[in-house]
Formats: C-alpha cells, sequence, structure tokens
C-alpha cells in the first residue's frame, strides 16, 4: 500500500521530521512526501486522487484535517503541558495517531484523545553526524545552541544566564545558530548570532567543533537538535521536561534545573490551552549547570556522552524504529484488505 505524507514544509524542523519518516517507510514501499493542503476543497481533491493511501499528517492545529477515502494518520507535536481542546477533537477524526515522545502521548491522553494512539518514532540515527573526538577544552569553552528565534526557545534567559556565568567579556564563546528571520542582535561580542539557512550537513558537521550543547528551553515536544547533539558525542546541559525526558537519562547529561510554571503566552490564541505548564529555568539555574560542566574532565564527559548516545539508540536507532514501524503498517495493510 502506498504512503503520502503531507508535511508543513515552511515549518524546518517539520520538513526534518517528514524527511526521517520517509526514510524509515522506504524500501518496501512507494512514499511520496507533499506540502499539506491549503484548502479544504485541496484537501478534498488530493483524496479523491490518493483514495485507499495511507497518508501521515505532518502538521499542526488546524491544519489536521483528514483526506477522504485515506487512511489517515496524524503525527502531532506539542511542547507545552496541555493540547488544545479544539484540537483534540481534530486529531479525534483520525484513524490513528503516532507519537515521537512519551511527552506528547501523555498530554494527549489526558486531553480526551480517543483514537488508537502509538509511540513510533522514526529513526534519528541515520543522518551522518560528525563525531566529537576530544573533549579537552582548548583556549575558551565554547557552548552551542541551535533554535528558531521564538521566545518558547529561551534564548533570553540562556543568554542572560550566560553573561552571569562569565561576567567578564570572552572569558567563554556562546554561539547561537538561529535563521534569517531573526531580529534581534547579540548583547556581547562573544554571543555570536548566525542567522543564514545552511544545510542539513553544514549543521551536523558543527556540533562536534563546540564543547557543550546548552538549551534553556522552555518546551519541546521533542528537541531534535539536542538528538542531534547526542548523536555528536557533544556533552548536553539542559533542563530535564517535555520532549529531553525521552531524549536524555539522568546522569547521562548536564541537567540544568527548572521550575514548572503557567505559560501564559502563546504567537497564535488558537495555540493556546487553559493552565498551559512550561520548564522556567532562571538564569542563574543555568549557571550553576555551565559551572558544572566546567568542573567535569575530559573522561567524565566523555563517558557521559558515551551514555547519553547509548540510552538514545535504545529508543532511536532504525534497527528498533523501523521494524516497529514495519509491523504496525502491515497490520493496516491486512485490516484495510480483510
Amino acid at each position: 500500500m502506498d504512503i503520502v505524507i503531507l508535511t508543513d514544509f515552511h515549518r524546518g524542523s517539520y520538513k526534518i521530521i517528514g524527511d526521517l519518516f520517509a526514510n524509515s517507510f522506504r524500501g518496501q514501499r512507494s512514499v511520496r512526501h507533499l506540502p499539506t493542503p491549503e484548502t479544504s476543497a485541496s484537501s478534498k481533491d488530493l483524496g479523491n486522487k490518493i483514495a485507499g493511501t495511507i497518508v501521515f499528517h505532518n502538521t499542526l492545529g488546524d491544519r489536521f484535517v483528514p483526506l477522504p477515502e485515506c487512511y489517515n494518520i496524524a503525527l502531532p507535536l506539542h511542547e507545552w503541558s496541555e493540547y488544545p481542546k479544539a484540537w483534540i477533537n481534530l486529531l479525534n477524526e483520525f484513524d490513528e495517531v503516532w507519537t515521537i515522545t512519551d511527552h506528547v502521548r501523555n498530554i494527549l491522553s489526558r486531553g480526551g484523545l480517543t483514537k488508537p494512539m502509538y509511540k513510533l518514532p522514526p529513526a534519528l540515527d541515520t543522518e551522518n553526524v560528525p563525531q566529537k573526538r576530544d573533549w579537552g577544552i582548548e583556549d575558551l569553552p565554547k557552548f552551542l545552541f541551535v533554535g528558531e528565534p521564538h521566545f518558547r526557545k529561551g534564548h533570553h534567559l540562556l543568554m542572560l544566564g550566560f553573561m552571569t556565568t562569565f561576567p567578564k567579556t570572552n572569558e567563554a564563546r556562546l554561539t547561537i545558530k538561529t535563521s534569517p528571520s531573526c531580529q534581534w542582535e547579540s548583547p556581547r561580542e562573544d554571543i555570536v548570532l548566525i542567522k543564514e539557512e545552511w544545510s542539513r550537513d553544514r549543521l551536523l558537521s558543527e556540533y562536534a567543533k563546540h564543547d557543550c550543547f546548552v538549551s534553556a528551553s522552555l518546551g519541546e515536544g521533542l528537541g531534535l537538535p539536542l538528538g542531534e547533539s547526542i548523536m555528536a558525542e557533544l556533552p548536553v546541559c539542559t533542563n530535564h521536561w517535555g520532549g529531553h525526558q525521552s531524549l536524555l537519562q539522568q546522569e547521562a547529561f548536564i541537567e540544568i534545573s527548572h521550575r514548572e510554571i503557567i505559560q501564559p503566552f502563546t504567537s497564535d490564541p488558537e495555540f493556546y490551552a487553559e493552565n498551559q505548564k512550561c520548564a522556567y529555568s532562571s538564569p542563574d539555574a543555568i549557571r550553576i549547570g555551565l559551572l558544572k560542566f566546567l568542573t567535569l574532565n575530559s573522561e567524565q564527559k566523555q563517558n557521559m556522552t558515551s551514555s547519553a548516545k547509548e540510552n538514545f539508540l535504545k529508543i532511536y536507532a532504525k534497527k528498533f524504529t523501523d521494524p516497529n514501524i514495519q509491523h504496525r503498517l502491515a497490520r493496516i495493510h491486512k485490516n484495510l484488505t480483510s
């Protein structure tokens, strides 16, 4: 049975997730990766053209619209602790839902999802991620964060935490790789903002050039750059909340403490759900995390990253994810043809 993946290509991380799923599906099945239809009329037209197909919807919010005459599977991601009720109602129009992390699975269950749900992530070890080979620090400590210029990513907290840790300029360096849409400037010369579009190969080769990946994100449905850091065997310093909990195990990263607080802000009113919570890491908590990283020797960092990668691959390695995905697709095919 053919597979179609509908993705919001204008959302960079969704494009990557869609490509990763496509790679997991290929081999035994024909896969087409297409943009999410923009109107109900175009959704209906596409459904009529591909009737009988398994369709994966890699989108968000009110763009979850099942296609007629198809077997529809939703691939939702969500950062906060509560999923908007209106969106749950849309997901309940699907045949089933696949999640990538326990965080998303739990909030959907708590939110009232009634359709079958499966934790079936794509393989996250199929790309060529250059490995870090030396965990010693040469010259200045080099920290890296990768994320869009959105308040949820906690750039403001990270920069203030960095400057609190290193009150004098050029005691260390923080590089933030973001996108050209970023409109703000760096507060200090040792905080480097890269506002460029990079190829996947260039981005993946960047991790190993740094000493530590640090994130003060308020919430992640997955946290793909964190997973990329783990694959590069780059030490990670972040909070243990949301999607991060599926990627990290205790003692295999430097934990930045956080408080779970009400999250009252959103970029779009439709994204809001009452009592949404997030993980707030204060600048002082970030300072403590960064200073703890600096106390580790090379052997400790190497052991930490090795352990983090081993745990990560137990869940997201191709040899585990692909059989699970193929088994589920086979069951769907059998049910549809019996």
